[in-house]
C-alpha cells in the first residue's frame, strides 16, 4: 500500500492507467500523447493529480461515470499548457510578470482546447476553468470565491496541489505529512475543508491502516486540522 502514496511512485503505472483508460478515447488519447511531447513534467503532474483525483472521487460520487468524468477532467485540465513555451513551465517560479499572466490564462486555453469534450459533457469544463481558484478569491483566472467554485473544482484544487507539493521534480518536494499540513494551513481559505480532510483520510487509511477505532470517518482530520 505504500507505493500509493510514495513520491517515487512508479511513473510507468500510472502512464500505463492513464493509457488503458483512453484506449477507446482517441481525443483524450490524442492529447495526452501532445501534452507528453510539449512538456514531459506537466504531462507527469498531471497523470499524478488524476491519480489522487480519482481517489478522491471514488469517495464522494456513487457514480462510475462521475468518478471517470473528474479523472478525465484532472488528466486534460493543463492542456492549455500547450499555449505556454516550454521554457517559461520549466521557470514557472521565477517569471517575469508578463508570463506570469500569460501562465494564469492556460485554464481558458484548456477549456478551448477541450470544448468538443465539454460540449459531450466528457469533460467538467467549469472544473477546468477554475481548478486554480481560490476560496478566498486570491486564485486565477477569474479570481471567484467559495460560492462560486463547483465541487468537482474543489476536487481538483486539492488534487492539484498535493500532487504539486510532493512533486519530487518540483521546487517544493515536501513529504505527504508536510503537504497535508499545508492543506490544513489553507483550508476554508484557499482550500475546501472537507475535501482537505477526506485527503488526509484516504492517507492514514491506506498507509496507516486506518482510522482509529470508533472514530467517526472525517474525525482524525478534523483533529489534526483544530490541532
Amino acid at each position: 500500500m505504500n507505493r500509493n502514496w510514495d513520491g517515487t511512485m512508479n511513473g510507468e503505472r500510472l502512464e500505463q492507467e492513464a493509457a488503458a483508460f483512453a484506449r477507446n478515447e482517441p481525443q483524450t488519447a490524442f492529447l495526452l500523447k501532445r501534452l507528453k511531447r510539449h512538456h514531459l513534467p506537466t504531462y507527469k503532474l498531471s497523470l499524478m493529480t488524476a491519480y489522487y483525483t480519482r481517489l478522491l472521487a471514488k469517495e464522494l460520487f456513487d457514480n462510475d461515470e462521475d468518478v471517470r468524468r473528474l479523472y478525465r477532467t484532472a488528466l486534460l485540465q493543463d492542456i492549455g499548457k500547450l499555449h505556454i513555451d516550454a521554457d517559461v513551465l520549466d521557470n514557472r517560479y521565477r517569471l517575469y510578470e508578463g508570463e506570469m499572466l500569460r501562465l494564469q490564462e492556460h485554464p481558458k486555453h484548456s477549456a478551448n482546447i477541450l470544448e468538443p469534450l465539454i460540449e459531450s459533457f466528457a469533460v467538467d469544463g467549469e472544473a477546468v476553468l477554475h481548478h486554480h481558484e481560490n476560496l478566498d478569491g486570491t486564485g486565477y483566472p477569474f479570481g471567484l470565491t467559495y460560492e462560486s467554485i463547483s465541487q468537482n473544482a474543489r476536487v481538483l484544487r486539492v488534487a492539484d496541489t498535493f500532487a504539486t507539493l510532493t512533486d519530487r521534480h518540483s521546487s517544493f518536494r515536501l513529504s505527504h505529512e508536510e503537504a497535508l499540513e499545508e492543506l490544513y494551513r489553507w483550508s476554508d481559505i484557499l482550500f475546501d475543508g472537507e475535501v482537505a480532510e477526506l485527503m488526509n483520510r484516504l492517507y492514514r487509511d491506506r498507509l496507516q491502516g486506518g482510522p482509529e477505532k470508533g472514530e467517526s470517518r472525517y474525525a482524525g482530520a478534523a483533529r489534526n486540522r483544530n490541532s
